[in-house]
């Protein structure tokens, strides 16, 4: 099984319009992407998810929209999942609300260490995502994890393990020899000029890996449009 490309949404970063650049890195094979809207407005962040889910589905994409944080928003529309970070509501909570609206979605969290992995597994996570690996933007002055101590992780867990944090395509695949489950980025592809064809340039690269995911990501996941 390959990895699998998370894109995350940040209104910091991208070059083009937000939806426009979201859409054309679906366009451009993204199998997920992570609406993760901290400031904004109620409305505008269900507008903007809204948006993405009918334009992949009459488009017939394949991408998968995942909230951050936003339960509400994620709930209320036909979403493949939620990701949590330290100050989301707590996980339990999440998983009983699933379990209370018959939600079919997945549900992570971020985590930074082995031990905050193993915990959110042992919590009922159903994937984690891990970093940052590399410098990033998003965490100025903090020490990059690295390659290793993801495949500490990965090597931990027997859930799927997503690598994020100053993956672009000059690294991907030294990411990828940690046998994760996928990557995620954000200023790989809303920082660029062309985010269709970078996102298509990261996919290729990831499907000429010979290396096999530890954990494959969930095969029940389905397209938007299905969800419907």
């Amino acid at each position: 099984m390959q990895a699998v490309l998370h894109v995350i949404s940040d209104r910091k970063r991208h070059v083009h319009p937000l939806f426009d650049a979201l859409l054309e890195s679906a366009r451009g094979g993204a199998d997920i992407i992570q609406i993760r809207e901290k400031k904004a407005p109620s409305l505008e962040t269900f507008d903007l998810c809204a948006s993405l889910v009918a334009s992949c589905t009459k488009e017939r994409l394949a991408t998968q929209l995942f909230v951050n944080d936003r339960v509400d928003i994620a709930l209320s529309l036909p979403t493949a999942g939620i990701h949590l970070a330290a100050k989301s509501l707590p996980l339990e909570q999440v998983l009983k609300l699933r379990e209370q609206t018959l939600w079919k979605g997945h549900i992570g969290c971020s985590v930074h260490s082995v031990e905050e992995a193993l915990q959110a597994q042992e919590r009922g996570a159903d994937y984690v995502t891990f970093g940052h690996i590399f410098a990033s933007s998003s965490h100025i002055g903090l020490p990059p994890k690295g390659v290793y101590a993801l495949a500490r992780v990965v090597d931990a867990l027997s859930i799927p393990v997503i690598a994020i944090g100053g993956i672009d395509a000059t690294n991907v695949q030294s990411v990828l020899a940690s046998k994760c489950s996928g990557i995620a980025v954000i200023s790989a592809v809303l920082a660029s000029d062309q985010p269709k064809q970078t996102t298509q340039h990261i996919k290729k690269l990831m499907l000429q890996s010979t290396i096999e995911v530890k954990i494959p990501w969930f095969k029940e996941s389905l397209p938007l449009e299905t969800n419907l």
